[in-house]
């Protein structure tokens, strides 16, 4: 029910009309107060679980650490387990620590505790200075991240009507996605509405732009192409469409990439590296004539970047595939992108074969109890949260998720246990998965069991029922269909070949 009223609310957004004030583009709500009553709401100091990897593996951080927002940033105080460091480097940026006395104390920005943030720090501890490179991986936190970046709900729906003749033709049909919809009017132009109220007028190659029309709606004039790509999970679906040749500058750099075509995109130079979200290269966006950024939600905690990007005449989408709560949903996005690039009858197929993939095994209860997971540095297991939807794609391959009851109440999508719990709750499991797309460093039975000798007791580890991701599987929305029927070949023990994981010896 849930997921229908959403559906309605993005939908009826779309249907305000082309002259309506609804939302406006940069993700907040036409009404002033709507954007002002979400920051200050989310607003405050807040608690995140972080642990500190690299180095020689004895300095560690405070866990958990303060997280205050003000004004949608957010600023992480790190505290380290040693007087002796004197200095941070963020993103280029240097920091001093904040205190004179006792273990080193640094208040640095981050746009996000959804991702691992690379750092260098500075240590006096062994005479001449050192710099040592270092990652900050962020768990289980008090701040509702997810929350913060959305308005959904915050659409303002005054003033509407459908105005000066454009009544709407017909709607792209939907099955499982509610963070978008796209309208259909006459003469070809299309309206694509998305969840943060942002909405972008489609208008065919030759066309006019129409006069009227609400400030607040971006024009797309097509062909639509030169393309600044940094939302990584769209990379697939643009692969799939077979329109690799729209993107000509990543925000991913090469050897963060796992899709084939986009690597070999990049090394013929056809695809470029731009720079990431938040530290953009605006020089060479504008010498590649970038018409479109494709953003993570991540730009919301960037807004300067946002507002640079949109000065110097490149219009921003925000891609919340990530919001939608059915793993389908985030692959029938692709039907956004074939909108937009007059693809729809592939994006329609593209969509209809993962369903179909996923609805062959869908319903097939398989008896298995299943763990996924990861160990991390400190040798705790890091699970997905219940409802989740890697939870979701094992359950809709038969298998049961072991861990639904966990009673975490942050946005994270990952939740931190101490190994004797983990252990407690996962021994019996009839399989588990190891999560490598966060950490590579498993590949058989015996290097799991290195991670902690109480693996070896587990059911699954002594039956030889235990599989490994291939660092691609979620680089792959496009392929959700195929990981789920992965997911059930793991869990009734079929001799068809998987793709998305593997089996170790």
């Amino acid at each position: 029910m849930e997921k229908r009223v959403i559906a309605l609310l993005v939908a009826a957004v779309c249907a305000l009309s082309l002259f309506a004030g609804c939302a406006s583009s940069n993700g907040t709500a036409s009404s002033s107060s709507s954007s002002a009553a979400s920051s200050a709401t989310n607003s405050g100091e807040y608690t995140v679980d972080v642990e500190l990897v690299g180095g020689s593996g004895k300095a560690s951080v405070e866990s958990p650490a303060k997280l205050t927002v003000k004004d949608g940033a957010m600023t992480l105080t790190v505290v380290w387990s040693s007087p002796n460091y004197d200095l941070m480097i963020v993103d280029g940026t240097q920091y001093k620590p904040v205190n004179t006395s006792g273990n080193s104390v640094f208040e640095i920005p981050v746009a996000t505790v959804e991702e691992d943030l690379p750092i260098q720090a500075e240590t006096t501890a062994m005479g001449t200075p050192h710099m040592i490179d270092y990652t900050l991986r962020f768990g289980s936190s008090t701040y509702d991240e997810s929350a913060a970046a959305t308005f959904t709900t915050q659409i303002d729906f005054h003033n509407a009507s459908l105005g000066n003749g454009w009544p709407v033709q017909r709607s792209l049909d939907l099955k499982y996605a509610t963070q978008f919809t796209v309208d259909y009017y006459e003469g070809g132009y299309k309206l694509a509405c998305l969840g943060d109220g942002g909405r972008y007028l489609v208008v065919p190659e030759g066309a006019t732009v129409p006069e009227g029309i609400d400030s607040d709606i971006v024009v797309l004039q097509q062909p639509i192409k030169d393309i600044y790509l940094v939302a990584s999970d769209a990379m697939c679906l643009f692969d799939a469409l077979d329109a690799l040749d729209t993107i000509s500058v990543s925000g991913i750099a090469k050897e963060n990439w796992y899709i084939p075509s986009a690597i070999e995109a990049m090394e013929n130079g056809n695809i470029v590296y731009g720079g990431k979200y938040n530290a953009p290269d605006y020089d060479t966006l504008l010498a590649k004539g970038v018409r479109l950024a494709i953003q993570s939600t991540m730009i919301n905690h960037t807004p300067q970047v946002r507002e640079k990007l949109i000065q110097l005449g490149i219009p921003v989408l925000t891609e919340q595939s990530s919001y939608e709560s059915e793993p389908l949903g985030r692959t029938e996005w692709v039907k956004l992108y074939a909108a937009l690039l007059d693809k729809e009858d592939l994006g329609q197929a593209l969509f209809d074969k993962q369903v179909a993939e996923a609805q062959a095994v869908q319903g097939v209860d398989t008896g298995k109890s299943v763990a996924f997971f990861y160990i991390n540095s400190n040798g705790a297991a890091v699970v997905r949260k219940p409802g989740d939807y890697v939870t979701k794609m094992i359950d809709l391959a038969g298998g049961k998720y072991l861990f639904d009851n966990l009673g975490d109440s942050s946005s994270m999508s990952t939740v931190t246990l101490e190994m004797e719990r983990f252990y407690a709750q996962a021994k019996d499991a009839d399989v588990i998965i190891y999560n490598a797309t966060i950490d590579s460093g498993v590949d058989s039975i015996n290097a799991l069991i290195k991670k902690n000798e109480l693996l070896g007791n587990f059911k699954a580890v002594r039956n030889g029922d235990v599989w490994v991701t291939e660092q691609n599987m979620y680089q792959r929305m496009m392929n959700t269909g195929d990981i789920i029927a992965d997911f059930n070949r793991a869990f009734t023990g079929s001799s068809e070949p998987t793709t998305y994981l593997h089996k170790m010896a």
